[in-house]
């Protein structure tokens, strides 16, 4: 049976001694997309969801016990969390005009999601599980996501597109970011030109992995907080 599957930079750290580490990904091998995990040796594959409707858009908390997805419904969208011991699912968020969730904070209290609830294209907010409360990050006419916190979780690292899809650039243009959560100033530290995304933060917090992609080929490349020492890791 043909099966998709999609990995959505969504690795944990089991043990740093013996290198082992979790994996969760969404694969479509029962036709619908559902959220697997399994380890660094493809060994102990778990099933954790299994509905009728696609689940996407994956993010570990920090202790790595809980998956956080989006579940698309055909009436509504939700965001849930999923105990990757239990299999227990429970729903974190209801909206209808919910697009993605990209991270959530150490203390499990705040998530950084799209919706379109200002505009269709999506703006990225923190959301405040707590009080329902939504800070808003983004004001644009275009695409962002894949909002991740730094590990200190004063700034938040995204993909923000700085120019519409062409002729020439059939994904448009998106650029890396940084917003400062205390005063929500962003900066862009990247001008390549072309469609730049899934940015996070290496654990140490000095350098951003994202990759770029060039007219179908997509190179992973890291870059320092500040926009300096960009450097092309997988070249080709």
């Amino acid at each position: 049976m043909r099966a998709v599957t999609v990995f959505l930079l969504l690795i944990f750290v089991v043990g740093c001694g013996d290198r082992s580490y979790e994996l969760a990904y969404v694969s479509d091998r029962d036709k619908v997309l559902d959220i697997f995990i399994t380890n660094s040796e493809n060994a102990g594959l778990q099933n954790l969801t299994n509905s009728d409707v696609t689940e996407y858009n994956l993010t570990w908390s920090s202790d790595g016990n809980e998956i956080y997805y989006t579940n698309y419904d055909k009436d509504t969208r939700s965001i849930k969390k999923v105990n990757v011991i239990s299999k227990a699912i429970s729903t974190v968020m209801s909206d209808s005009t919910i697009l993605s969730v990209s991270d959530v904070s150490d203390d499990h209290r705040k998530l950084i999601i799209s919706t379109s609830e200002h505009h269709p294209k999506g703006e990225l907010y923190i959301y405040d599980i707590k009080t329902g409360a939504k800070t808003r990050l983004t004001t644009n006419e275009f695409y962002e996501a894949g909002a991740k916190y730094s590990p200190d979780e004063r700034h938040i690292v995204a993909s923000i597109q700085t120019k519409a899809s062409d002729s020439v650039n059939h994904s448009g243009i998106a650029e890396i970011f940084i917003i400062d959560v205390s005063n929500l100033r962003t900066v862009q530290i990247t001008d390549l030109k072309k469609f730049s995304a899934l940015p996070d933060y290496a654990p140490n917090g000095k350098t951003i992995a994202f990759h770029k992609c060039d007219e179908g080929i997509c190179d992973v490349h890291t870059v320092k907080e500040d926009g300096s020492a960009l450097k092309n890791l997988t070249n080709g």
